[in-house]
């Protein structure tokens, strides 16, 4: 299910890069200097799929929204939310470059899915380690994210996931709005 680009607010010319070159990526182990928040911190470091725990902690009032499904460029681009009742705790922007989605095609059409139980069907996937970053509004990522969770400008959490399938690369990246978890 393809939704369109321009209705939400993405080009389907090139987008701009999800954060800038500058900013400052960290290993897990780095989290605890530069995020105060025990609880804040343990939802970064989610291990499998975060999905699976927003799910959970959100019970009956667990929403997961397809944003876009769309060729924008010379990349395929899908944005989701996740959250609880009304509340965004999580804007999810994955990137696959035009080669990746010819070779798989699936991915380009995954739906009202999560992209995490689409992956988990796949043997041949790689993923490199869990990088982090604070974006701050400025960044398009991060102004797009809070834009659309309705939440006054300021930093996010990031989390970036480098995948393979087969040999063939896309992006996926988390925002990590401050809410997340909260009932």
């Amino acid at each position: 299910m393809a939704v369109s680009a321009e209705k939400n607010g993405l080009s389907t010319a090139a987008l701009p890069t999800p954060l800038p070159s500058s900013v400052m990526w960290l290993p897990a182990s780095a989290l605890n200097c530069y995020e105060g928040n025990a609880e804040h911190r343990d939802w970064l470091q989610t291990p499998g799929l975060l999905t699976q725990r927003i799910r959970a902690a959100a019970a009956d009032q667990f929403f997961m929204r397809l944003i876009n499904e769309c060729r924008c460029g010379d990349e395929f681009v899908r944005e989701i939310d996740m959250g609880c009742e009304r509340a965004v705790w999580l804007f999810a922007h994955t990137r696959i470059p035009a080669e990746t989605a010819q070779r798989h095609e699936w991915l380009t059409c995954i739906g009202e899915r999560t992209l995490g139980e689409a992956l988990a069907e796949q043997p041949a996937l790689e993923r490199a380690p869990f990088r982090f970053a604070q974006a701050y509004p400025d960044t398009w990522l991060a102004a797009r994210a809070l834009q659309h969770a309705a939440i006054a400008p300021r930093p996010v959490w990031v989390r970036h996931s480098a995948f393979k399938i087969d040999g063939a690369p896309f992006d996926l990246y988390e925002v990590f709005m401050p809410q997340i978890g909260s009932r």
